[in-house]
């Protein structure tokens, strides 16, 4: 159900788990089903928290870029909705995950790093890396380089320390 301003509408545009439909069109984009019967088509989603809550607080869109609400916890959706949502959320929200560094290093306040990721080796390089490279909670990382792709570092204290104070961590 929808809390926002129809029949399905109840004031802050929240949207209830067990009331919501998601699926694709036969040209492939995202429509929303709320309740018995009002669709919602070209939809877009969003994650309000992608690095600290990534799996709840889903924002959907219509194209326009309006809100049609805010999905607080996927968790009670139907195994088809929550398997076209994940799809969805994988689709836009693409983020390696570096698991080894095996060359790190700085040169013209450029840092370059030639990594292992959930996504194959890949050479990585950074500038202005006070600003592109932060501390998570949960002893992670995020790192965008500069091409704007973000990678991110999991279990930080398992690197070794010299590897964490180039990358200023």
């Amino acid at each position: 159900m929808v809390a926002g301003n129809d029949n399905n509408v109840v004031g802050n545009n929240t949207l209830i788990a067990s009331d919501l439909r998601i699926y694709r069109s036969d040209r492939g984009t995202l429509c929303v089903r709320v309740g018995a019967g009002t669709v919602y088509e070209n939809i877009r989603v969003r994650r309000a928290f992608p690095l600290v809550h990534a799996d709840r607080y889903i924002g959907f869109l219509h194209a326009d870029g309006s809100e049609l609400g805010l999905l607080e916890d996927p968790r009670g959706l139907d195994g088809d909705s929550a398997a076209v949502l994940e799809q969805e959320l994988d689709k836009t929200y693409f983020l390696p995950i570096i698991t080894e560094f095996y060359d790190l290093g700085e040169e013209h306040s450029v840092i370059y790093m030639e990594v292992e990721t959930s996504s194959g080796s890949r050479t990585i390089y950074v500038r202005g890396y006070r600003n592109k490279i932060r501390a998570l909670p949960g002893n992670r990382a995020l790192i965008e380089d500069v091409e704007g792709n973000r990678y991110e570092v999991r279990n930080l204290d398992s690197f070794p320390k010299l590897t964490r104070d180039i990358l200023g961590l």
